[in-house]
C-alpha cells in the first residue's frame, strides 16, 4: 500500500516565506551581498531568488498537472519578488563607503578666538585716565577691569567695531606693581590678562585752606618717598609707613598762605610720580597767648556729683583744655572753643578731692600756648547718710601733665574725581623742577647756598688747583721734555715763562702743534659729521642723570636736552668771537673736542648715583682755537666772557621757569623741559668750567686775573646751590650733609698736604 501523498502545491507559497525571512534576516545582520553585486532593479540576479525557484519548478515537474505547476510558478514568483523586493532593503542598509566615512569624522564645531588686550603702556603708569585698547570679534560686548576691585572707576565697558577694534578709559587703578588688567567677552566668557606697574601722586590730607604750623600729612604707597614742595621751593621728604601714612614739616617756609604739592617715589620703580592735587595752606608758626582762667573763684568748693563750670579769656578760633590736678595725676576737665569774643566756657565734673585748674589753648594751626594762671578746686566728699543726687561719673583717662590734650585730627583732604580730559602724558624730573624763588622768605635760602658757594671754593676749587700744582711738577731729567701731567693739569711757571707757555697752552687745547709753526692737526680733518655726531652724544649722556621710563616722555626730553646742548654751545663760541674781534684778533674757530664727552658722563652719571635732581650737568663739546701768540690776557677775557655768556643764559633761562604756567600737555611740558634744561646745563657748565685745572676756562681766568676768577666763581656757584634744591637740602638733613662735609674737608687736607710735600719737602731731599 502506498503512503498517502501530500498535494505538493501547497508547499511553493510557505518555502518562499521561508527563503524572504532568511533574506531579510541576512540583510539585518549584514551578510546580504554589497549593493555592487546586485541592484534594487535586477532580481533574476538576485542569488535568494535562483536559490528559491528549483524548488518550486521540481514540484511543478513532478506533479504534472497544469494546476500544480501554475501554482508552483506563482510560488517561485512571489518568492522571487519577495526576494527582489528585500535585496533593495539589504543593499540600502548595507555600509556603502561614503556613509560610514559620514558617521566617523563629523563636522567640529569652530571654537571662537578670545579677546585681545595690546598696546598696555610698558613704563610706570603716574597719569590718569588710563586708555586700553586690543582687538576682539565684531560686535563683541567686553568688560574691562584694572586691579582685583570691580568698581566703576577701575572698570568700563565697549563693544567691539566693524573692524573689531575696541578701546576704553579706566579712571583709576590701584597702585603697585603688576597690576593686572582683563578684558572678557560677555557672549563667550573668554578673557584676556595684562599687567602694567601703577603709581599715582600722593594725596594731601591737610585740610585745603586750613592753618598748620608747618607739618603736612597725607597717605602714599606704603613705603614710598614722599616729597612735599611749596610754592617757594621749600621742600621736605618723609619716607611712607606700612599703612601708608606719612607726615613732614617743610623748614623754614615762612608764615603765610604757601600752596603745596606731594610727590613719591615707590620702592617697585624709580621714576617719580605725577604732581598732587595743591593744597592751600596758611602757615603759622606763632603760639597764642596764654589763656586765662576766671571762673570759679580760687578755692571754690562745689559737691560731689555736681559739674565745675569754668570759664575765662582767649584768643579767638583756638581751643581751650582745661586740666585739673591733684597727686595722683591729671585729668582732663573739660574743652571749649573759643568764639569771636574771646570768652570761653565749659563745664567738667571731677572725683571727690582737692585740684588745681589751668588752662592751655591750641590754635587752628597747632599751636600750643603757655599755661594759663592755677584755680584751686576742692570736690567735696560724699557723706553716708546722703546718697549723692545722681551718680559720680567716671573720670576721663588721664593724660600726661607734660603734654597738652591732641586736638581733633582734621578731616582729609578728598582728592577728587579725575578732572575731565586729565592728562595723557608723562612728565619727567625736568617739567618739575623748581623756579627761583625771589621773594623775602627765600632770603635764608639765598644765604646759605652764598655759604656753599665758599665752602665750595675753598674746600673744592682752591684745593684742586693746589693739587694740580703740585701734580705737575716737571720731575723728568730731560728739561726739554715736557711731563705728561702737565698737558692735564698745567706747569707753576714764572712770570717770565706766562706768554710763552700761554701760547703753547693754547695751540695744545685747540689741536695745534708747535712744532708746525701754528697749522692746525686733527682740526681741519674734522669732519663735517663730527660736530652734530657729538652733540647728539652729549645730549644722550646727559639724559643719563634721571631716569624716564615712558619712551615718548623720553624722545621728548632727548629733544629738549639736545636744543640746549647746542645752545650753550653756540653761545659759548660766539661769545669766544665776539669777545677775540673786540680785542683785535682774527675770531676762532670753533672746534670739535670729542674728549669733553668724559666730562659730560661723568657729570651725568654722578649726579644719577648721588640722587642729584635736579643734576649738575656739563655740556660744553666745542671749543675755539686762538691765533698763535694770543698772550695770556686776552685768553683771560675770553674765557670770562665765555663763563659770563653761558651763565646769563643759564639765569635767564631759570628765569623763564617762574613765569611759564603749569605745564598741561605734552607741548607746554616740552616748552618747561627745555627752559630747565638750557637752565641746568648753561649753569652747571660753567660751574665746571670755572675750575682752574687743565684746559678748562677757569685756569685761563684764574691765570689772568684772580680776583675776576674769584668773583666769577662765587656768583655762578651761589646760583648753582640755588638751583640745586636737593644739595641744599642736604645740610638739613643730618647725616647726608655730614658726610658730604667730611667728604670735602677730607679732600681739601690731602691736597694741601700734597702740595706742601711737593714745595718744601721734595724739593730739600
Amino acid at each position: 500500500m502506498s503512503p498517502p501523498v501530500r498535494s505538493r502545491g501547497a508547499t511553493g507559497p510557505i518555502v518562499g516565506a521561508i527563503a524572504a525571512l532568511l533574506l531579510a534576516a541576512a540583510s539585518i545582520a549584514g551578510l546580504a551581498p554589497p549593493a555592487s553585486a546586485a541592484s534594487p532593479g535586477d532580481t533574476g540576479a538576485s542569488p535568494p531568488a535562483s536559490s528559491a525557484s528549483p524548488p518550486a519548478s521540481s514540484a511543478s515537474r513532478s506533479t504534472g498537472t497544469s494546476g500544480t505547476s501554475s501554482t508552483g510558478t506563482s510560488s517561485s514568483s512571489s518568492t522571487a519578488s519577495l526576494s527582489s523586493t528585500a535585496l533593495p532593503t539589504s543593499a540600502s542598509t548595507s555600509s556603502p563607503a561614503e556613509r560610514p566615512a559620514e558617521s566617523d569624522t563629523p563636522t567640529p564645531t569652530p571654537t571662537p578666538d578670545p579677546p585681545r588686550l595690546r598696546d598696555l603702556p610698558s613704563g610706570l603708569v603716574t597719569s590718569f585716565p588710563v586708555v586700553v585698547s586690543g582687538s576682539a570679534r565684531a560686535g563683541e560686548v567686553l568688560d574691562v577691569s584694572g586691579g582685583s576691585s570691580d568698581s566703576a572707576a577701575s572698570s568700563c565697558s565697549v563693544t567691539a567695531d566693524a573692524s573689531g577694534d575696541w578701546s576704553c578709559s579706566l579712571r583709576r587703578l590701584p597702585d603697585g606693581p603688576g597690576v593686572p588688567i582683563r578684558v572678557e567677552s560677555r557672549t563667550t566668557g573668554l578673557a584676556d590678562t595684562g599687567r602694567v606697574d601703577v603709581l599715582s601722586p600722593p594725596v594731601i590730607t591737610t585740610t585745603d585752606g586750613g592753618s598748620t604750623g608747618g607739618g603736612l600729612r597725607g597717605t602714599a604707597y606704603p613705603g614710598a618717598t614722599v616729597t612735599v614742595t611749596a610754592e617757594n621751593g621749600r621742600s621736605c621728604s618723609f619716607p611712607a609707613d606700612g599703612s601708608g601714612a606719612w607726615g613732614c614739616v617743610i623748614p623754614g617756609i615762612g608764615d603765610g598762605r604757601h600752596t603745596v604739592t606731594a610727590t613719591q617715589v615707590a620702592p617697585f620703580s624709580r621714576t617719580r610720580s605725577g604732581r598732587s592735587a595743591p593744597v592751600h595752606v596758611v602757615v603759622d608758626t606763632t603760639a597764642p597767648g596764654a589763656p586765662t582762667i576766671t571762673a570759679p573763684a580760687p578755692g571754690a568748693s562745689v559737691g560731689a556729683g555736681h559739674a565745675i563750670g569754668f570759664g575765662g579769656s582767649a584768643e579767638p578760633g583756638g581751643q581751650v583744655t582745661v586740666y585739673a590736678s591733684t597727686t595722683r595725676g591729671t585729668t582732663v576737665a573739660c574743652t571749649a572753643t573759643v568764639p569771636a569774643s574771646r570768652a570761653w566756657s565749659c563745664q567738667g565734673a571731677l572725683d571727690a578731692g582737692s585740684y588745681v585748674a589751668s588752662a592751655l589753648e591750641r590754635d587752628a594751626a597747632g599751636n600750643v600756648s603757655a599755661g594759663s594762671n592755677t584755680v584751686a578746686v576742692t570736690v567735696e566728699t560724699p557723706t553716708a547718710m546722703a546718697p549723692p543726687a545722681t551718680p559720680t561719673p567716671a573720670p576721663t583717662p588721664t593724660p600726661s601733665p607734660s603734654h597738652a590734650a591732641p586736638a581733633a585730627p582734621s578731616a582729609p583732604a578728598s582728592p577728587g574725581p579725575p578732572r575731565p580730559g586729565a592728562k595723557s602724558w608723562t612728565d619727567t624730573p625736568f617739567t618739575v623742577a623748581s623756579a627761583p624763588a625771589v621773594t623775602a622768605a627765600s632770603v635764608p635760602g639765598w644765604l646759605r647756598s652764598i655759604a656753599l658757594a665758599v665752602a665750595a671754593l675753598l674746600l673744592l676749587m682752591l684745593p684742586a688747583r693746589l693739587l694740580a700744582a703740585a701734580l705737575t711738577r716737571d720731575r723728568s731729567a730731560d728739561p726739554a721734555r715736557p711731563s705728561a701731567r702737565s698737558s692735564l693739569f698745567g706747569r707753576n711757571r714764572s712770570r717770565a715763562e706766562l706768554g710763552e707757555a700761554d701760547a703753547l697752552l693754547g695751540r695744545r687745547i685747540a689741536g695745534e702743534d708747535p712744532a708746525d709753526g701754528g697749522t692746525v692737526a686733527g682740526v681741519a680733518g674734522q669732519p663735517v659729521w663730527l660736530a652734530p655726531v657729538v652733540g647728539v652724544i652729549a645730549a644722550a649722556l646727559v639724559t643719563l642723570s634721571t631716569s624716564v621710563q615712558d619712551a615718548g616722555a623720553y624722545v621728548r626730553l632727548l629733544i629738549a636736552l639736545a636744543i640746549a646742548v647746542c645752545g650753550v654751545n653756540a653761545v659759548w663760541v660766539l661769545a669766544a668771537r665776539g669777545t677775540a674781534r673786540h680785542n683785535g684778533i682774527t675770531p676762532p674757530r670753533p672746534v670739535v673736542r670729542p674728549v669733553l664727552l668724559i666730562v659730560v658722563a661723568a657729570t651725568a652719571l654722578g649726579s644719577r648715583l648721588i640722587g642729584l635732581e635736579p643734576a649738575l650737568l656739563f655740556g660744553i663739546v666745542l671749543g675755539v682755537m686762538l691765533p698763535e701768540g694770543t698772550d695770556r690776557v686776552v685768553r683771560g677775557r675770553v674765557a670770562a666772557v665765555q663763563v659770563s655768556a653761558v651763565a646769563a643764559l643759564g639765569v635767564l633761562a631759570w628765569l623763564t621757569v617762574g613765569v611759564l604756567p603749569a605745564p598741561s600737555g605734552a607741548v607746554s611740558a616740552f616748552f618747561v623741559e627745555l627752559a630747565n634744561a638750557v637752565a641746568l646745563v648753561g649753569i652747571g657748565s660753567t660751574a665746571v668750567a670755572l675750575l682752574p685745572v687743565g684746559g678748562l676756562a677757569g685756569r685761563a681766568v684764574f691765570q689772568w686775573s684772580r680776583p675776576i676768577w674769584l668773583g666769577l666763581s662765587l656768583v655762578v656757584y651761589t646760583v648753582l646751590f640755588a638751583l640745586l634744591l636737593p644739595v641744599a637740602s642736604l645740610a638739613t638733613t643730618g647725616a647726608g650733609g655730614l658726610v658730604v662735609g667730611l667728604l670735602a674737608l677730607g679732600f681739601a687736607v690731602m691736597c694741601v698736604c700734597v702740595w706742601l710735600w711737593e714745595r718744601y719737602v721734595e724739593p730739600a731731599r
